[in-house]
């Protein structure tokens, strides 16, 4: 594969289990690695990884999953189709019972990836030797990742067993004016009382109080323009009320395939 024949970023879902197993995989990874999503939904994501780095992945996703991230990003090597590495920026946000995340092509040089490292909570890379490293830390690095890295849980028979967050997360078409919803996960309806299909197919904005448009325009459109990793709060409208809201706060970061996001219940702050 030469690179200018690839996209440069998908979206990939993965479960919470040990295995990490891939619930959806958008289209843009047949342009990038070769794999038609078809092919990868339903098979763990170990199977992907190169096999000098699966020692260094699977800590941070335990890490990810055990200590609930909101953001952090990898650097790694993933299987194409062809049967060469690729090497992958994953920026992972966790989501309740999933992992949401967005890959990039990665290229140390490039303004996306300097963005992305500057905007997200932890940036790990995997060294030649397969040993990983957190990235700007200084001499307090090991000692550093390794309380990052500490998990606060453990899985029983590969599941999670204790409790979780609640969270839901959404996919907005990036292309639309409106930021129509393309996905949105079943937690909605537990966290602020909208139902799936109240949702999907609609303007995100409609949920969205009239006080905060401007403000979450502008942060998705941030996100969409400049690679970033982004974070807002906004009140959510439940739409079969009159005057109901959910305040909440999101993280959104942006692929090729559209704009992913993570959102919770967050207390109110009157600044």
């Amino acid at each position: 594969m030469t690179t200018s024949s690839r996209a440069k970023s998908y979206i990939s879902i993965y479960d919470n289990t040990a295995t990490a197993k891939y619930v959806f995989v958008s289209d843009s990874i047949t342009e990038m690695l070769g794999w038609q999503p078809h092919e990868i939904v339903g098979q763990g994501g170990y199977n992907y990884f190169h096999k000098d780095e699966l020692a260094s992945v699977a800590r941070v996703h335990q890490s990810n999953v055990m200590n609930e991230r909101m953001s952090s990003m990898l650097t790694y090597r993933t299987l194409a189709k062809d049967g060469s590495y690729v090497s992958v920026d994953i920026v992972v946000h966790y989501c309740y019972d999933v992992l949401v995340c967005t890959n990039h092509l990665h290229d140390p040089d490039d303004i996306g990836h300097k963005i992305r490292c500057n905007s997200v909570d932890e940036v790990f890379y995997i060294l030649p030797n397969g040993k990983l490293q957190l990235v700007g830390a200084w001499n307090d690095s090991q000692e550093r990742m390794s309380q990052v890295l500490q998990p606060r849980q453990s899985w029983v028979d590969q599941q999670i067993k204790h409790k979780q967050e609640p969270r839901f997360c959404v996919i907005l078409n990036r292309f639309t004016l409106d930021s129509t919803v393309v996905f949105v996960s079943s937690m909605v309806e537990k966290l602020v009382g909208t139902l799936c299909d109240e949702v999907v197919g609609h303007s995100f904005f409609e949920f969205v109080h009239e006080r905060d448009h401007q403000a979450v325009q502008a942060q998705l459109d941030q996100a969409k323009g400049s690679h970033s990793i982004v974070r807002l709060r906004f009140d959510w409208k439940v739409k079969h009320t009159h005057d109901t809201v959910e305040h909440l706060e999101a993280i959104v970061s942006s692929s090729d395939d559209g704009l992913v996001m993570v959102l919770r219940l967050a207390p109110r702050v009157n600044i």
